[in-house]
């Protein structure tokens, strides 16, 4: 029977060891293990020694005994100290301590000196085996209790507290860890009634069957518990616990290190004396109040940011028995909000320079270039490239070329090649249709680049969309790209940022696009309406009045042709005195060369000179006037010469330019027909146009006119006493005639 039984206990462990093995990810199912392993040993062994099939000497069995029945302890121990979450105490050092007994029990039991002084059979019976006979054997025995007295311990601290369904799913696991004890307690006591087997191997295996019960079928390797000692002590969270006086009555490991004193200094002290440089708490601790903070602390490496805490403790009558702090380290989170600021910062510092560049440039390839000088330094890049799609695409089709409208690093016989390309390029094409953006890592080596980038030596590339507003209504303008020539490649970070970067400068390359649209449509209505205001009916007039002669002549009328003529010569030569002011509208002006003087000595000669009208025009040397009024006193004459030639039918027109010490004085005078001010229509868009540069200026006017006696325009403008004056240096002679 008693075969039977060992061969049991020795299938039973090998069963185990496979069940360990499939749960081998588990730290304390690899010790389940190793203890499954040593129990079938000692069953195989006692199996092998009661069949007799190999020779066991007598001193060889019991040897082996002493060291499986210490092997044995030593592995329930270790498993219990993993499985309880005490693993920081399994070490070399705990593996040393626990082979040292039984290496000096073997040294003992085979030395001859030693064996008789030190392991004495006390039993009557010849044949039985005793482990406490003897010093050493008593000392052993203690070694062995120890042992599985104290995995037994470690096994049922970690459900104490836990409810009571709880305990009866580790009830399996707590039996086990006694098993062990219980049948080495049994052969103590029996110890004359038995024979020489150890019924401890009894005892492990039960353990084995328990362990197995309740860590494979009972799932407690899953939901291990855990006891809230531990879960404080290795908290990275400072934890004090201070009594009714604010006396320090416990600690962990992360308070002693966050207030740089050991533990066993705090313990019974005042907080007072251990914080004094914490004076909140010192005030607040043993007062009941509750008290919430964020402190920065100096160590030896940097600063640490804590977030600090004081909470009363109450029992369950709703008396105060002491109080709480609770340090948790926010240095890393600190940390990365500073960082996500200071990105922040960066991103609207940058945003808001390419949003002054916009403002600030002439151009669309004057803001482009700026924009490329404001990203290419933050994001670390070598060469930028910004390719946008015809700004006539009104379609906004994502095939088609693209245009380099500016770039910065690029070689200039690439550049050259690459100012029309098209989009069936994968990797434009590809960012264009998907919208997303693309990294490219490793480019010398990509085969699918194009060699035009290829070639250009760059090691890294991205390549975002330049896509207007967001949603359904967004459509692609081009494309943004980064190289790098050397370095790690663009993050998800940099990504993220240069997404940002990108919307912004397709929303003002799409605002620029638009704001051109629609003063090209102005100019465009304008220029249609001029015409039809003034050209086109000129020569509407003259083709009605022809018909009317003609229509006359053919009914015999009495029609004189001289008379005739003249009407239409008259028609004529207005229609091409409001022609030649149409053209000359159709001009830029350019006041960076000669500036107010030259300009209206051009308009005079251009239009009024080669209109039949006689034309003089005399400044004073030396003028200085800012920019800003030169264009508004150019823009006023401009206006009052355009009434001139269409209403006044004045055959003579002055225009002066006068300085004196304290201002600058136009006036531009005709001998037209002349009008009465009181007949004026107020919805009139020239002399409103006049009186609203004039306000805008600061100026003061002044408008001399009756019927049949001319008019005589007079703008009086405060001189600028600032640097931004501008000198006409051309000297004209006052009485010029441009036309001639």
């Amino acid at each position: 029977m008693q075969n039977y039984l060992l061969l049991l206990c020795a299938g039973i462990a090998l069963i185990v060891v496979g069940l360990s093995l499939r749960k081998s990810s588990v730290s304390s199912s690899v010790y389940l293990t190793v203890l499954a392993v040593i129990t079938s040993f000692w069953s195989l062994a006692y199996l092998l020694y009661n069949l007799q099939l190999f020779h066991f000497s007598k001193n060889l069995f019991v040897s082996l005994n002493y060291l499986l029945s210490a092997a044995s302890a030593s592995a329930l121990l270790i498993f219990a100290l993993v499985y309880s979450h005490r693993s920081r105490w399994v070490s070399r050092v705990t593996i040393f301590f626990l082979s040292l007994e039984p290496l000096i029990t073997q040294i003992l039991f085979w030395n001859d000196s030693t064996k008789d002084l030190f392991f004495v059979l006390k039993t009557p019976s010849s044949t039985f085996i005793s482990l406490n006979s003897g010093f050493w054997a008593n000392l052993n025995a203690v070694y062995v209790y120890s042992l599985e007295i104290a995995s037994l311990l470690l096994i049922m601290d970690i459900f104490s507290g836990k409810p009571f369904s709880f305990w009866l799913r580790a009830s399996s696991l707590v039996g086990g860890a006694f098993a062990p004890l219980f049948f080495r307690l049994f052969d103590h006591v029996n110890q004359a009634n038995l024979d020489m087997l150890n019924h401890s191997i009894y005892g492990y295996s039960l353990a084995l069957v328990g362990f197995s019960i309740g860590l494979y079928w009972q799932r407690l390797f899953e939901i291990a518990p855990v006891k809230c000692e531990m879960v404080v002590n290795v908290m990275s969270d400072g934890w004090m616990l201070l009594d009714i006086n604010g006396n320090v009555i416990d600690v962990n490991p992360a308070a002693e290190k966050i207030v740089g004193i050991p533990r066993h200094r705090l313990y019974g002290n005042p907080v007072r004396s251990i914080l004094p440089d914490w004076p909140d708490i010192s005030n607040v601790a043993g007062g009941g109040k509750e008290l919430e903070m964020r402190r920065s602390i100096r160590t030896q490496e940097s600063w640490r940011y804590l977030n600090v805490r004081l909470s009363n403790l109450i029992d369950e009558n709703g008396v105060s028995f002491g109080q709480l702090i609770i340090w948790r380290d926010i240095t890393d989170r600190k940390l990365v909000e500073e960082a996500r600021q200071q990105a922040r910062d960066e991103m609207f510092v940058l945003l808001n320079a390419i949003s002054n560049a916009a403002s600030h440039s002439m151009t669309l390839e004057d803001f482009l270039s700026e924009s490329i000088y404001q990203i290419i330094y933050p994001f670390q890049s070598q060469a930028v490239a910004i390719f946008l799609s015809d700004d006539r695409n009104e379609s906004h089709e994502v095939n088609g070329r693209l245009r380099l409208s500016a770039h910065f690093g690029l070689v200039p016989d690439h550049a050259s090649d690459i100012e029309s390309f098209s989009t069936q390029a994968w990797i434009f094409d590809e960012v264009m249709r998907t919208r997303q953006p693309m990294i490219i890592g490793n480019s010398q080596s990509d085969i699918q680049l194009p060699s035009i980038l290829s070639n250009a030596e760059l090691a890294n590339l991205v390549i975002l969309p330049l896509l207007t507003q967001a949603g359904e209504n967004s459509h692609v303008l081009g494309v943004l790209l980064l190289g790098r020539k050397e370095g790690e490649a663009y993050s998800q970070d940099e990504v993220i940022r240069l997404i940002t970067i990108a919307e912004q400068i397709a929303n003002l390359v799409d605002s620029d696009r638009r704001r051109q649209l629609a003063i090209a449509l102005s100019e465009r209505e304008k220029l249609m309406r001029d015409m039809h205001d003034s050209v086109s009916q000129k020569l509407y007039g003259l083709v009605t009045l022809t018909e009317a002669a003609q229509a006359g002549l053919e009914a015999g009328s009495k029609v004189v042709p001289s008379q005739v003529l003249a009407k239409i010569g008259e028609n004529a030569r207005q229609a091409v005195k409001e022609m030649r002011l149409f053209l000359y509208q159709m001009q830029p002006v350019d006041f960076e060369e000669g500036g107010l003087v030259s300009a209206l000595h051009h308009r005079l000669g251009a239009v009024e000179g080669r209109a039949d009208i006689q034309a003089r025009f005399m400044p004073d040397e030396g003028i200085t006037i800012s920019k800003e009024k030169e264009i508004a006193l150019y823009y006023i004459a401009q206006e009052a010469l355009n009434n001139i030639l269409k209403h006044a039918h004045a055959n003579s027109v002055s225009v002066k330019l006068r300085q004196t010490r304290k201002s600058v004085i136009l006036e531009v005078k005709d001998n037209g027909d002349g009008f009465d001010l009181k007949d004026v229509d107020p919805s009139g868009i020239g002399l409103q146009n006049i009186k609203s540069r004039t306000s805008q200026i600061n100026g003061k006017l002044k408008i001399l006119t009756k019927p049949g006696a001319g008019t005589t325009i007079k703008v009086v403008v405060p001189r600028d006493t600032t640097s931004k004056q501008r000198k006409n240096g051309r000297k004209y002679e006052k009485d010029s005639h441009p036309g001639s």
